[in-house]
């Protein structure tokens, strides 16, 4: 699947109210051949055709967004386009567009995020980073052999002086997130204390990594309604964890498996930090993970409503 250029897609009649979002994709399905006919085109779109689905609130915990999933609906004028212009010798790409929810996360800007929706089959590793490198470069190494892309969510004062080793996180294509300035505990803090731990790591990444981060992950999960104002005042989302490896304690790698492998489940977000048994850990779970289907993306693939044509 590749993406196209963006163009303006119009929604066919008798289609599920909702708007559809500027942009197509496609993929290679089958070769159409000259005995095709539109309404054949018309039958094969219903057998690929998802519903959008909306952000919906839960109440599992703190209240928190789980968040839209677009739908998918095969854009037939496009892809009949294509089969007359090519004929019967060349495989036609099927065109698909999406369909943008009615309610999206971004209805709920005081609530953070614990999951993302649970209809796509991807999970995200989240890496608190708050002290030490010495185990780091052993993790990039293993998320490059598996070609997996984390979410690193930085200190700032761990980055003011781990600056070269935040460069290559950011070199080797994973994203950064803001992890506060010195681990507070964010609820425990004023307004003005909150917003200086946000704002001061939120510049130092801008400054050192020309990176903008989208997501804020607070220390220890200690938050309050104000964590997530201010973040989102710095255009963060706020984000905790599905799954915890509690791997901060260091118990045997057996045990941060355990904890993970047997749990895993569509739009996970797994939580861990830079340890010797985190790391021994990873090298047997992103293969075990990658055996269930589960595709490990960023934070921000993650909680994106595009849905993958399948």
């Amino acid at each position: 699947m590749r993406w196209l250029a963006s163009v303006l897609c119009i929604l066919l009649a008798g289609g599920v109210s909702g708007s559809l979002l500027t942009g197509q994709m496609e993929k290679t399905d089958v070769q159409i051949g000259r005995k095709l006919t539109r309404e054949d085109l018309q039958k094969e779109a219903a057998k690929h055709f998802k519903r959008p689905v909306d952000a919906v609130v839960s109440k599992a915990g703190k209240p928190n967004v789980i968040p839209e999933l677009n739908g998918i609906e095969l854009d037939i004028e496009t892809t009949w386009a294509r089969f007359m212009e090519h004929g019967e010798e060349v495989p036609v790409r099927y065109v698909y567009k999406q369909i943008e929810p009615k309610v999206k996360m971004t209805d709920y800007p005081n609530l953070p995020v614990y999951q993302g929706n649970p209809e796509k089959n991807q999970m995200a590793l989240m890496i608190n980073v708050a002290w030490g490198t010495e185990h780091l470069d052993g993790i990039l190494q293993v998320l490059k052999a598996n070609k997996v892309k984390a979410t690193f969510f930085l200190d700032g004062s761990w980055l003011a002086k781990n600056q070269e080793v935040a460069k290559r996180i950011v070199a080797e294509g994973h994203e950064i997130g803001n992890h506060a300035y010195s681990h507070p505990n964010m609820a425990a803090l004023s307004p003005d204390q909150q917003k200086q731990q946000i704002v001061k790591t939120q510049e130092l990444i801008r400054t050192e990594l020309a990176v903008d981060s989208k997501w804020f992950a607070p220390p220890s999960g200690s938050y309050n309604e104000m964590t997530v104002r201010l973040a989102r005042e710095q255009g963060m989302g706020t984000v905790l964890w599905t799954l915890d490896t509690v791997d901060w304690h260091k118990p045997p790698k057996e045990s941060i498996i355990n904890r993970i492998l047997p749990k895993a489940r569509n739009g996970a977000m797994v939580l861990m930090h830079p340890t010797e048994p985190t790391l021994d850990a990873l090298r047997i779970m992103i293969p075990e993970l990658k055996k269930k289907q589960f595709k490990l993306v960023t934070v921000s693939e993650l909680l994106s409503p595009i849905r993958e044509v399948e």
